[in-house]
């Protein structure tokens, strides 16, 4: 280590008798340390940082005023010109390397710098000098291990609080065309992309306005490009608008930034989606309704003659002036019959969470299409006329509102000509170009972020669209992806090499943390390396995204060679294997992070779903080794992913089941069956469900022994829809104790919370804004003051939607984890019931429930439920009215059709399984009660049932069958079935009609 030659500068400063002789110390001090690493570390361990924190602090100057940052600032004073020396040496200290951020955050540097930015006189070169050093602090920590390897930015939590959050708002705010202005909104909206990755932080920006001051930088882009629509400027006085015309933005102001903070807060959040798209400012600048274009208009705008020919857009038929930029695109023919709908009505592919990146909200089906926000074409042509960072997060913003739903149907072929294409060629190294909006520091590099970033893009784009899929691989996409994941995995290249050192260290200390400011914290990755991770991991999305649904693709990707490599991606990297040496930074892992492997599991389970690739490509590369590693993982979203691939290696036809089981899987997944998280059960179960399908009676036996008979039925008997059990559950997570019954929802953790191949579905769930009871009233006094309170009360009725969805959206997830568990669990009875020695296993279940117990638990998820109330005052109502007065529902599709299906194979056995279910009280009327249900599965099952009780599979058992037949008659069963011989399903119709013959034949008739 290099010996410090000025120790005693410390006490200069500490001890200096004027705000002159401190500032003199303090840049001896800085000129001591730029440029010198093993300095930094000297005086850091010095405790140089608790100093200059100390220093800032005692700026601390009138705090009763707010900080006004929509005006210059003051020249700079002495004091000033202290705390930016102490900040600049702080700087200086965060660029030697990650392992200086955990110093940083142990201490008061921070919260020091934070407070110099948001005092009242804090001067605009002061605020750019603190925006700098928070934005090299945060490029350091992308760098930690930890932080890559848990995909989180601790910096967010002290940055993005109730305290601060105005502080930035408010830089945001400020006009761009004042000096100094642009540079501080750009590092303010770079701060955010980099440090926001939290759900509850998002939806704090959003909640504080941060979002909606975003959304005005955006509305000025707009402005200054000319794309304001006609007649903007007589609606925005409207409700829910600005009430003006925002300014132009400069001409040296940078657009990306600005896209890539909004991309961050509103992806995974319908609701924060939704909440930009009626940000006043986008509202005003793209009024709901704008007056058509004649040939004079046309020629002040960006839309020329030529599109209009002074007949206004009615030729080209668009939605919009901005589509007439766009080039034409036929919409994409439907050929289908009503029995086949087309691949855009299709429901969810998989109704398990996504498995990569965190889950979104999603209905039971979409809501109606509302009008398309103009936003949506800005974004588009964007995207074309654009290039490089600027296109890619126009893309990305506009894949965040295809998959919330909140673009037309018609806009499909568009995004496939226009805009896929676009996407595929950023897939091309040659691509890759530097663009105007390159960001400052050698961490902001617009070419590394487009190689990193592009395959992911495109992966949120078309995870949800069949016809997208095609387009990107009809452009070649698969191909380029496979050799980008081949070369993922070649060596990294000596110029990111990082400095040398004399001390060798092992990798472990990599996942080592100190809480102490004056000692280094563990290294991190080169930026190359960190690079490169990225790259895999988004590669490996794409793949995953595109296999979802199409077996050729599958087929195309492994004829690629590239499933060795999709192995090879699972490999945990450990650190105890790997020596560091003398290099201060690991330049290249031997294995993979947490993020990689989440990735890799999601292109598996994407390739397992295709039988060929099961019994081919997947079994001769040995998959099933690494996946039952993974499931034994430390890792709990680790685990989630690998079971979510195990699901599909543990069925009947796949030829690594026998493997799952040799391997001892079963006790396992048992076990986790159990997690308090909720993602990791369900796939559990899922997976125990296909491996219980056709095994021995014993290893069935096993299996719900393992899991626990009064487990099983506690949880069966729960009601996921009781808001009373869910507001009790959602208590018990925030208070972090356990429920009495398993916790159904709690918070996803697959993948960031895993969602990124599975369909999200649009909000629409909120009641609409006259439904909602907010106070404010409108006085006649004047057109003018209505306005104002037109104004008032449309911005809070966006706040309290943003709000009203945060709450459905975590009511919802434990509602619709409640359910998908318990149609596991029926599903998993259903099959333990079936096969050769299905009689022996009813009557064991039937023994171990109580056969008392058991039937009720089916016959208490087909009879409709009262409809629950929505406040003392309606219960208290409601208790007056007569039962037939009362409106019930049902419990959901999902969970009356696997009852049905239980009921199926109970129906199959012997003939005292048959007697059971025909004279319960209540069941079988329950039963035939669905022959009139709407989904169409549903009365399929239940024809099934009225088949199998009056099956001819025992000659003995005729006078049985009559007296069942006769029970059947006595419910209406006969007029039932006649009513569904016109059924629209064919499937139904023909089991109709063997049901009837039987019927029939067995009355005498």
């Amino acid at each position: 280590m290099t010996k410090v030659v000025s120790p005693h500068l410390l006490d200069d400063v500490r001890n200096a008798d004027s705000t002159a002789g401190r500032i003199a110390a303090l840049r001896a001090l800085k000129n001591d340390i730029i440029g010198h690493n093993q300095k930094k570390q000297a005086w850091t361990e010095l405790g140089v940082l608790p100093l200059l924190s100390d220093v800032l602090l005692s700026r601390r100057g009138v705090v009763a005023r707010k900080a006004d940052f929509h005006s210059p600032k003051q020249h700079p004073t002495e004091e000033d010109e202290m705390c930016f020396q102490a900040i600049t040496i702080i700087g200086s200290l965060a660029l030697g390397g990650p392992a200086y951020t955990a110093p940083i955050l142990a201490g008061e540097t921070i919260p020091s710098l934070l407070s110099v930015l948001s005092s009242p006189s804090c001067p605009r070169s002061l605020a750019l000098a603190v925006l700098r050093t928070l934005n090299t602090i945060a490029d350091q920590l992308a760098l930690v291990y930890q932080n890559v390897d848990n995909q989180t930015q601790p910096m967010g939590a002290l940055l993005f609080t109730r305290k601060y959050i105005p502080t930035f708002r408010g830089i945001l705010q400020q006009p761009g065309n004042s000096p100094g202005a642009q540079p501080c909104i750009e590092l303010v909206a770079d701060l955010i992309s980099k440090t926001c990755s939290g759900e509850q932080q998002k939806s704090l920006l959003a909640e504080c306005g941060v979002l909606d001051v975003l959304g005005l930088r955006l509305a000025a882009f707009v402005v200054a490009g000319g794309f304001v629509l006609p007649g903007a400027e007589n609606s925005c006085t409207n409700s829910g608008a600005l009430g003006y015309i925002p300014d132009p933005a400069p001409a040296d102001a940078k657009l990306t930034p600005i896209l890539r903070a909004i991309a961050v807060i509103i992806e995974q959040s319908a609701a924060r989606a939704e909440h930009l798209l009626t940000c006043p400012a986008l509202v005003t600048v793209f009024p709901r309704s704008f007056y058509d274009l004649y040939l004079g208009e046309a020629k002040k705008g960006p839309w020329r003659s030529s599109y209009s020919s002074g007949y206004g857009f009615t030729k080209r038929n668009v939605l919009n002036p901005i589509d007439s930029l766009l080039p034409s695109v036929q919409p994409m023919q439907n050929n289908g019959s009503s029995n086949f709908p087309p691949l855009g009505s299709q429901p969810q592919y998989d109704k398990r969470g996504q498995f990569f990146g965190p889950q979104p909200p999603c209905t039971d089906s979409p809501a109606p299409e509302e009008p398309e926000s103009v936003l949506v074409s800005w974004l588009l042509y964007v995207a074309r006329a654009d290039r490089g960072y600027v296109r890619l997060m126009a893309a990305r913003i506009l894949a965040t509102l295809f998959r919330h739903h909140l673009l037309k149907k018609s806009r499909v072929p568009m995004l496939g000509f226009l805009l896929v294409p676009l996407l595929v060629r950023m897939l091309d190294s040659a691509h890759y170009a530097e663009d105007s909006s390159t960001f400052d520091g050698y961490m902001n590099s617009s070419t590394l972020h487009v190689k990193e970033e592009a395959p992911a893009v495109l992966a949120s784009l078309v995870m949800d669209s069949r016809e997208l899929q095609k387009f990107a691989v009809d452009s070649g996409a698969i191909k380029k992806l496979a050799q980008m994941l081949k070369e993922s995995f070649a060596p990294t290249s000596e110029a990111g090499t990082p400095m040398w050192s004399t001390t060798k260290r092992p990798a472990t200390v990599l996942v080592q943390s100190t809480d102490s400011d004056v000692s280094l914290g563990p290294p991190g990755f080169t930026r190359q390396a960190l690079s490169k991770i990225k790259y895999r991991e988004a590669i490996l999305k794409a793949l995953a995204a595109l296999s979802l649904v199409n077996d050729d693709y599958r087929k195309a990707i492994c004829d690629l060679g590239v499933v060795q490599h999709i192995i090879d991606s699972m490999k945990p990297w450990n650190p105890e294997t790997t020596v560091l040496g003398n290099k201060t930074c690991i330049t290249e892992l031997e294995g993979n992070t947490t993020p990689v492997i989440l990735a890799a599991c999601a292109a598996a389970r994407s390739l397992t779903r295709s039988v060929s690739v099961l019994r081919t490509s997947l079994i001769d590369a040995g998959i099933a080794a690494p996946i039952c590693d993974l499931v034994k993982s430390s890792n709990i979203e680790i685990q989630i992913a690998a079971t979510s691939v195990m699901c599909n290696l543990a069925l009947d036809f796949s030829p690594m089941k026998e493997a799952l089981l040799e391997a001892n899987m079963v006790p396992l997944l048992c076990e986790n069956s159990h997690s308090p998280n909720a993602n990791l059960r369900i796939e559990s179960l899922w997976s125990l469900k296909h491996i219980s399908y056709n095994v021995p009676n014993k290893m069935k036996k096993d299996i719900l022994e393992a899991l626990g008979i009064e487990w099983i039925k506690q949880v069966l008997s729960h009601d996921p829809n009781d808001p009373h059990n869910a507001r009790r559950r959602q208590d018990d997570v925030a208070s972090e104790l356990p429920s009495s019954l398993i916790e159904m929802g709690t918070s996803n953790s697959f993948g960031e919370q895993v969602d990124i191949l599975n369909p999200v579905i649009p909000s629409g769930l909120e009641p609409e804004s006259p439904m909602m009871d907010f106070d404010g009233h409108i006085p006649d006094s004047s057109i003018s003051s209505k306005a104002a309170v037109d104004t008032h009360s449309a911005e809070n009725v966006r706040k309290r939607r943003l709000a009203l969805n945060g709450d459905l959206d975590q009511t919802k997830k434990l509602r619709q984890d409640d359910t998908l568990a318990q149609e596991e669990l029926f599903d998993l009875l259903r099959n333990i019931m079936c096969g050769p020695g299905a009689p022996d296993m009813i009557d064991y279940l039937l023994q171990k429930f109580g056969q008392t117990d058991f039937l009720d638990i089916l016959a208490s998820k087909l009879r409709p439920r009262p409809l629950p109330t929505a406040n003392a005052s309606i219960a208290s109502f409601k208790d007056k009215l007569t039962t037939s007065q009362q409106k019930s529902i049902l419990h959901p599709t999902e969970i009356i059709r696997a009852v049905t299906y239980v009921l199926i194979h109970i129906a199959a056995g012997v003939s005292r399984h048959r007697h059971l279910l025909v004279f319960h009280q209540d069941l079988l009327k329950l039963t035939m009660a669905l022959l009139s249900h709407s989904n169409w599965q549903i009365r399929a099952n239940c024809v099934w049932i009225v088949i199998n009780l009056t099956l001819d599979d025992d000659k003995t058992d005729r006078a049985s069958r009559v007296e069942r037949a006769m029970r059947l008659k006595s419910l209406g069963v006969m007029e039932r079935l006649s009513s569904l011989e016109i059924d629209s399903e064919s499937d139904v119709r023909e089991r109709t009609k063997t049901a009837l013959d039987w019927m029939k034949t067995l009355l005498g008739q």
